[in-house]
């Protein structure tokens, strides 16, 4: 059902969009959001000391910016088996009231900062670098400016978290694990961010650890570093990484047949199928009739030729660089390039935002599934037409297009 906050002006195109992110409806906060947010319960902590074990994850907000808050994320609790809530791939496999309820339990305590020239508060930017470099659960006390009652934070690309309320002061109570890896490239003051990010990726490290790392600023030339917005980070190290990648992918040889991989989570649909065919990617998706964003059925797409894009993928947003992220990864493993086609259907089960790590870790364990083979195009789309909602789906898939009318100089070449 539509929210009655929402404008009547305001197509369900529109906000399948903005997904919250954009204000293209020109009311300066989402009523979609803040319907989810209100549905929740306040979370209240009493008193102004908090001491707990931090995944470890901090947090650095985007409103207001050059000038936002930033800082350590923890729960009122001590506890080493904290660190699934920091990795996403830990999270896969919960349901959505699950995930909620324990995210929530992480509260941003934050100061505010210039992302330009941050100054130190009270420890609080010490903690914050020292948690974005750990890759264990540190243990964490906090001074607040206030008690807490607040209710969680729902965002279509961060995973939910508690509230935040303003740090004092902050102090890491015991000496955090960092990687070799990451300390060497936070000391190195010339490396640059892509070669730093590629670098910690290559090595084993987690994207959300790599994220983290770029939020707090920690990554690049020194004299250029500044912290990054929690949420443009994600695209950004998912961009990132992606491009080097596909630096590799796109002179691979190419596979040879169609192979359509197929996986569900939390009522997202992923068919994502591999074409015969130089390296190109393109991602539709539907949001059906009463999901999250949507009181009717919406689909969008973006995609890219053989270059790579130049502009940023205004349709389906960070889910888009999170998909191609983890088909670049199987395909760089297998040493092979395919065109990739991705149809995401997303069903009202998926009635709260988690963040894009869904789409990344589902589309990563779908290509881990073992494919269903096809020789020809059709056999391959009617494939996935028998497996999805809308039947009419490949209208909205330039790809289709593609494949069906456009011929290629080598089938000149077999006549």
């Amino acid at each position: 059902m539509r929210d009655s906050r929402i404008p009547s002006w305001v197509s369900p195109e529109t906000c399948v969009k903005c997904k919250g992110a954009k204000n293209l409806c020109g009311l300066g906060y989402c009523p979609i959001l803040q319907s989810a947010r209100e549905s929740f319960p306040k979370i209240e902590f009493h008193g102004k000391e908090m001491f707990g074990s931090s995944p470890p994850s901090i947090f650095v907000g985007r409103y207001g910016y050059p000038k936002v808050y930033a800082g350590p994320v923890l729960p009122p609790f001590v506890s080493k088996e904290v660190e699934f809530l920091g990795l996403s791939s830990k999270l896969y496999g919960m349901g959505i009231t699950d995930i909620i309820g324990k995210r929530s339990a992480l509260y941003r305590t934050s100061s505010l900062y210039d992302v330009r020239h941050p100054k130190e508060k009270g420890g609080v930017l010490e903690a914050t670098h020292l948690l974005a470099m750990a890759e264990k659960p540190v243990d964490i006390e906090v001074k607040l400016a206030r008690e807490v009652r607040d209710r969680p934070a729902l965002d279509f690309f961060h995973a939910p978290l508690g509230p935040r309320t303003d740090a004092e002061k902050a102090r890491i109570t015991e000496n955090p694990a960092v990687p070799r890896k990451v300390d060497a490239l936070v000391e190195d003051s010339d490396a640059k961010a892509t070669d730093a990010i590629f670098e910690l990726f290559s090595s084993g490290i987690e994207v959300d650890r790599t994220q983290n790392l770029l939020a707090a600023g920690l990554l690049g030339n020194k004299r250029y570093r500044k912290m990054v917005p929690t949420r443009w980070s994600i695209t950004a190290v998912d961009d990132m990484v992606a491009k080097r990648l596909m630096r590799d992918v796109r002179y691979y040889q190419e596979i040879g047949e169609f192979e359509l991989y197929e996986n569900t989570y939390l009522g997202n649909h992923f068919n994502i199928l591999l074409i015969p065919s130089e390296w190109g990617f393109e991602m539709v998706e539907m949001w059906m009739s009463g999901s999250y964003w949507s009181p009717q059925d919406v689909t969008l797409n973006d995609w890219e030729a053989f270059e790579g894009r130049k502009s940023y993928a205004d349709n389906i947003t960070g889910g888009y660089y999170a998909a191609r992220l983890a088909v670049l990864e199987h395909l760089h493993r297998r040493r092979r390039s395919a065109k990739v086609l991705i149809y995401r259907e997303i069903s009202k089960e998926y009635w709260a935002p988690l963040g894009v790590w869904v789409v990344r870790e589902t589309a990563r364990r779908a290509m881990e599934n073992e494919p269903i083979r096809f020789s020809d195009t059709e056999s391959a789309l009617k494939a996935i037409t028998e497996r999805v909602h809308n039947r009419q789906w490949t209208r909205h898939s330039r790809t289709v297009s593609e494949l069906r009318f456009q011929r290629k100089l080598s089938d000149y070449w077999e006549l």
